[in-house]
């Protein structure tokens, strides 16, 4: 007998029946639920494909705009310090690589004297004297640099993923110590400089911080330049003055003692020996 025919059971037809009719029941039930589910995630799953390609865009932006405000090798500090603040460039530490940028050219221009931006002329080699910065705007620019290099500190202090940038900043604030005089200060920045570099164990950070602190005694020796208030002024020039009478004895005399070798000689006679 063939195998198929012993498997028939009574009543099969009807049980096959029941399943169908529960799973369309189940079908019927939970179909709408399980689409609308379906259908969030797939949006859910869009919108955060949509965000992702829009932070990336931002970052590109932002990058951008950095890398075109540090074209050219000679920056504009408010330029970059514009890019810093706004909320649009809060990306990947665009803000921090701004701020410390414009503290740089800050101090650069506190140490040669002449304002950021400025370019020698080619004709006579120097800076035209509206480009030169007096004691006040010097000051003023290292005021500057401080405030940015601190902006970045404050941002970063205490996070571990931009240690390197916290470092860069106290390194700054160091140096604005030095050209304020403040060795004290500077040498307290050069020690937190050493331990955060031994933290990370940055061997060549921790060496630079050790080396600046060491010469802080030399540099502390140094005078600063006098300013153009603290040289007395130069006595005026006085120059003789030459008078009539003075003028004989100031020409030189022939050998036969006449002042004009001229003199010597008769109107009337004549200097050739020919007749």
């Amino acid at each position: 007998m063939d195998d198929r025919q012993t498997q028939i059971r009574e009543g099969a037809g009807l049980e096959d029946s029941r399943l169908n009719k529960d799973f369309i029941e189940f079908l019927n039930k939970w179909s709408s639920p399980v689409l609308m589910v379906l259908a969030v995630a797939a949006l859910v799953y869009a919108g955060l494909g949509w965000m992702e390609r829009k932070k990336n865009a931002q970052i590109d932006q932002a990058f951008n705009e950095y890398e075109s405000a540090i074209a050219g090798g000679n920056p504009s500090p408010s330029s970059l310090k514009t890019i810093a603040t706004e909320p649009s460039n809060d990306q990947k530490s665009v803000p921090e690589l701004a701020q410390l940028r414009a503290a740089d050219i800050y101090l650069q221009s506190f140490i040669v004297g002449v304002a950021p931006g400025a370019q020698l002329d080619p004709l006579t080699g120097t800076y035209a004297e509206t480009d030169l910065l007096d004691d006040t705007k010097r000051e003023q620019y290292l005021e500057e640099a401080r405030k940015s290099a601190q902006a970045v500190l404050d941002e970063t202090d205490g996070k571990p993923a931009k240690v390197v940038l916290t470092m860069q900043a106290v390194s700054r604030l160091a140096s604005v110590a030095e050209g304020k005089r403040d060795f004290a200060g500077a040498r307290s920045y050069y020690e937190r400089l050493q331990a955060l570099g031994e933290q990370q164990q940055f061997e060549p950070i921790v060496a630079f911080a050790k080396e600046r602190i060491a010469n802080l005694g030399t540099l502390e020796s140094i005078q600063p330049l006098p300013t153009n208030a603290d040289v007395p002024p130069l006595n005026p020039v006085v120059e003789p003055e030459l008078d009539e009478t003075s003028l004989p004895t100031a020409l030189p005399k022939t050998e036969t003692g006449s002042e004009d070798p001229a003199s010597d000689t008769d109107p009337g006679e004549t200097t050739s020996e020919n007749p």
